[in-house]
């Protein structure tokens, strides 16, 4: 029976060296990719937002029979429905521009908007809302 006192099974200094310097350039390589992702999440949930309370803000003036609006400002755009008026503040690194909207969305009491057109949502993305006269749907377009 042969056995031998100098064989160690393991790792040598300069392999595990290797492999964690390796490892540590692919981490780096998939974190530095994730915020730009993160960004684009942020811009699509952002213009979902402002398409959901477009549509919240006609479902509620058709229910209650009242007109109801959305004001959009520099900062923030708002729901007027009856006494209430629930702010939304944009994201930061967001910005809504209103290309051929005006600066208020208001809907009748049978849900028609007194006017339509587009509304742009910037960040790393852009994403175009549009509100179509006379029915009142809303198409949101990535660019």
């Amino acid at each position: 029976m042969n056995i031998k006192l100098n064989e160690e099974k393991g790792f040598t200094l300069l392999e595990s060296l290797l492999v964690l310097s390796l490892a540590s350039i692919l981490l780096v390589a998939v974190f530095t990719t994730l915020p730009p992702a993160y960004d684009n999440t942020a811009v699509r949930q952002a213009a979902s937002q402002l398409k959901n309370d477009i549509m919240l803000t006609q479902q509620t003036a058709i229910s209650r029979q009242q007109r109801t609006k959305i004001l959009f400002h520099k900062k923030e755009y708002q729901l007027v429905i009856g006494d209430t008026v629930i702010e939304r503040p944009y994201a930061t690194g967001l910005s809504i521009e209103l290309l051929t909207l005006k600066d208020r969305l208001e809907f009748n009491e049978k849900g028609h908007p007194n006017a339509g057109g587009k509304i742009r949502v910037k960040g790393h993305a852009v994403y175009d809302i549009t509100v179509y006269l006379g029915s009142g749907r809303v198409n949101v377009e990535r660019k």
